[in-house]
């Protein structure tokens, strides 16, 4: 479901990300003004007053503090043919626009939830597809205007998809894969954890000084982008939680069939609505008059502590809610099944795959000491390992999307 990036991006980011490493040598105190011309080529110098400009440099901000940098050792003479070639180079990357929205953001410009999980395929995912409906897809802006900052969110965003590959690799080692995926996960994890650490310590420093004007940039233009219909046809139903909404994730059994009642109801699809309301008030009423252990509906595994939200695991979440339920003598509580949510359902949909790969998982390890030979385990281990991907890597993304999203 990744939006496609215009041609002009990934040279755009590989730049980017070099002059970023050029940006820590310039994030001092002081900035010094210079006089508005019509031209950047024929814009008076002046000095000022140390003034510092918070915030992530921007990418002109990147290239103006290296020219005002290298300024200093041009011959008198040279000045103004250098000005204009500084001049000709800003406007030219300034000309190069991108699409906004086809590369990650900061999980807390996207919403809440995303800022809460900070998993960057999630809010990759979930920016997009609210990007799809607005229409924002298709608005472009200059390169110029893009932050160090972004830089590193696209490599945050490129180590989080690495990241699953690499674990399922990791997960496929005979006899130690148990223990070496958690390692490899802690590795990428740790890594997200720097590059963040680098953007807040960037955010807390001063843009680098310069002598040259800003940079007078035309509004946003419209480049549109060919998306594929499912995703325009998915993106048509959802929109970003804002506050104002219940995410999907949070609508009860007993809303989402209100819901399917309300859009067949609307004439949309062809149906008998006398028989459709009866079969509603039916299921209804079963929802209501059946009831199910409240230990089922399972807390959010970041609600259990960061080693439950780490493995994120469905046995282990489990467990970890029996406890909190038992701790605070909920155990024995039911609910009634109309009280249920999209993502308890969802929850023990992925708790009974879970448990069916360990069991999977603990049949060929047994098999193993009965002396049945590797090169009958291992395969079989491995084959598990393909089938069950999709709950490991897969839920936890759908799980924050529809954390994140509400239905229109």
């Amino acid at each position: 479901m990744r939006m496609p990036l215009p041609r002009l991006a990934a040279p755009c980011v590989g730049s980017l990300t070099a002059l970023a490493l050029v940006t820590g040598m310039m994030l001092a105190p002081g900035a010094a003004q210079a006089d508005i011309a019509e031209t950047l080529a024929t814009t008076p110098i002046s000095d000022a007053t140390a003034v510092c400009t918070s915030g992530a440099p921007t990418f002109d901000d990147v290239v103006t503090a290296a020219a005002s940098v290298l300024r200093s050792t041009v011959a008198p003479a040279q000045v103004l043919a250098y000005d204009r070639q500084v001049a000709d180079f800003r406007a030219a990357i300034a000309a190069l626009r991108v699409h906004r929205d086809g590369l990650p953001l900061r999980p807390e410009q996207v919403g809440v939830r995303p800022a809460e999980l900070d998993d960057p395929i999630v809010t990759y995912l979930v920016n997009g597809l609210d990007a799809v409906r607005t229409g924002r897809i298709d608005e472009t802006m200059s390169v110029s205007q893009l932050t160090v900052n972004d830089a590193i969110e696209v490599f945050i965003l490129a180590t989080g998809i690495v990241k699953i590959p690499a674990k399922l690799v990791a997960g496929m080692v005979p006899t130690v894969g148990i223990f070496l995926k958690p390692v490899v996960s802690a590795m990428f994890t740790g890594t997200k954890s720097l590059a963040r650490a680098v953007q807040n310590s960037i955010d807390a420093g001063c843009v680098a000084p310069n002598v040259y004007p800003p940079l007078e940039l035309g509004d946003a233009a419209i480049e549109p982008v060919l998306v594929p219909q499912p995703i325009e046809d998915l993106a048509a139903l959802v929109m970003n939680a804002d506050g104002t909404c219940t995410p999907v994730a949070e609508l009860t059994l007993a809303t989402v069939v209100e819901r399917a009642r309300a859009f067949l109801d609307s004439g949309a699809v062809a149906v008998d609505r006398i028989a459709m309301h009866q079969a509603a008030d039916v299921l209804q009423e079963f929802l209501a008059s059946n009831r199910v252990a409240k230990v089922m509906l399972m807390r959010r595994a970041d609600d259990l502590g960061p080693l439950v939200e780490a493995l994120d695991l469905g046995p282990l979440t489990f467990l970890a809610n029996l406890g909190a339920d038992l701790v605070e003598g909920k155990a024995l509580d039911t609910v009634p099944l109309a009280q249920v949510q999209v993502e308890n359902a969802f929850d023990l949909a992925t708790l009974t795959l879970d448990i069916t790969s360990l069991l999977f998982s603990a049949g060929t390890t047994v098999a193993g000491f009965a002396g049945v030979a590797e090169t009958v385990t291992t395969p079989l281990s491995i084959a598990a390992k393909l089938v069950f991907a999709p709950t490991d890597y897969g839920a936890p993304i759908v799980r924050g999307v529809i954390q994140s999203m509400c239905a229109v």
